[in-house]
């Protein structure tokens, strides 16, 4: 605080769920270094869980996947008011949309922001018309930028081709993963032998193929379950999904807050994508709670497996390949499945600590800003969530709720 101004960051999002899940360390490092943290964002009944931990909560509605220019123009204006009345002293942007329209808002209005490119998204990696103009209004967006964050060298070699200023660019870890909530769980027994599929249900997460592969692996090792975790928005999905459940390939379970309890029952986490991911936070999980992981070589998701070590990499939307690498998982003991989890753990302990990237902000924060309120040595020790929910190493309850990756 300098002559009463107290330092305002301003967080602008898509939902709640995926702040609070992936920001909640930062939120909490800022506030104990004496920031007040606006967070901006639509409300969809949720947003209590931010202002418990004492955030101010801006709400604006929009559809984060939308095309409708004239509601991306609304919600530009409805950002630039936002900004004009809070007044941030900085602003962090997340996510495809609100990464393009917060930062032409923060450039628009000269308010320093850093963005963090968390993925491409379909609507550029697929190319066209659509892509053309989208990467036109993010290097306008990024224009002015203090800090640019990529998540995969993919992502930082995609940008600077369209000739984004290196000196602004940063790679980082994902979002990290938080080793205090996800953290190793009682690995279950031989048999039945679980696989599971925790996302939204979308083709480029590559359901298609773990269905698939589900089928095939069933017709030589009935006892196998395959389960299937995340919202599906599309009709026809899920009523390939029911399909498959109806057979007893799969076991579907639609909304979940907790992915634990999942994982607890799993021997191993499949996420055969070929979306556009930044780095999947779901692999960064399930590595972090002492599980192997089988996943495609796309960026974003081969980053995080040491291939035969902690899990397997398969060639992307490759069913053949897949059934091959569940079939290892399948032939492996017990305890050389637990161990390729815990190398996993330790991998994502050395490599992709959330502290490495909440540090990463705080440091390009006080090269913007200056030294932070609170010095931030002094408040190292004591910079712990401030959830209402234990982050405590502790036995998930088995509550189905609403998850969205």
């Amino acid at each position: 605080m300098k002559n009463g101004h107290v330092r305002k960051i301003m967080i602008i999002g898509t939902n709640v769920m995926n702040l609070y899940s992936h920001r909640l360390e930062l939120i909490s490092r800022l506030q104990s270094l004496g920031y007040h943290v606006i967070v901006v964002c639509p409300d969809r009944g949720d947003a209590d869980r931010l202002r418990h931990l004492g955030c101010t909560v801006d709400s604006i509605d929009f559809d984060s996947r939308g095309k409708n220019p004239v509601h991306d123009l609304q919600l530009l204006k409805a950002i630039k008011k936002i900004i004009r009345a809070e007044r941030p002293d900085l602003v962090y942007t997340f996510y495809t949309k609100t990464n393009i329209y917060g930062g032409l808002a923060a450039r628009s209005l000269g308010v320093p922001y850093i963005e963090n490119i968390t993925g491409l998204g379909s609507g550029i990696a697929r190319g066209g018309l659509l892509s053309k103009v989208m990467m036109k209004l993010y290097m306008a967006a990024i224009g002015k930028a203090s800090y640019v964050y990529f998540q995969n060298k993919r992502d930082l070699g995609f940008f600077r081709s369209h000739g984004i200023d290196p000196k602004v660019c940063h790679l980082l870890p994902g979002s990290g993963v938080s080793l205090h909530r996800f953290y190793p769980l009682p690995y279950p027994d031989e048999k039945p032998a679980t696989f599971s599929f925790i996302s939204r249900i979308l083709d480029e997460k590559g359901i298609n193929e773990y269905l698939e592969a589900a089928k095939i692996i069933r017709e030589t090792h009935p006892d196998t379950r395959f389960l299937v975790v995340g919202p599906c928005a599309s009709a026809s999905h899920l009523a390939k999904i029911k399909e498959y459940e109806k057979h007893g390939i799969i076991s579907y379970h639609p909304q979940s807050s907790d992915i634990r309890p999942f994982l607890e029952m799993s021997h191993c986490n499949v996420f055969p994508s070929y979306y556009a991911e930044g780095m999947a936070n779901i692999l960064l999980e399930s590595a972090a709670c002492g599980r192997p992981v089988i996943t495609t070589s796309m960026p974003g998701c081969g980053e995080t497996v040491d291939d035969g070590k902690t899990g397997f990499i398969v060639k992307p939307r490759n069913v053949g390949d897949l059934v091959k690498q569940i079939e290892k998982i399948l032939l492996m003991t017990n305890e050389q499945r637990k161990a390729m989890g815990m190398k996993g753990r330790k991998k994502m302990e050395k490599e992709f600590n959330r502290e490495i990237v909440t540090e990463a902000y705080i440091d390009a924060t006080e090269k913007i800003l200056g030294p932070a309120p609170v010095h931030k040595s002094s408040q190292r020790q004591n910079a712990k969530p401030k959830s209402r929910e234990s982050n405590l190493p502790k036995k998930p309850r088995r509550k189905s709720q609403v998850y969205n990756k």
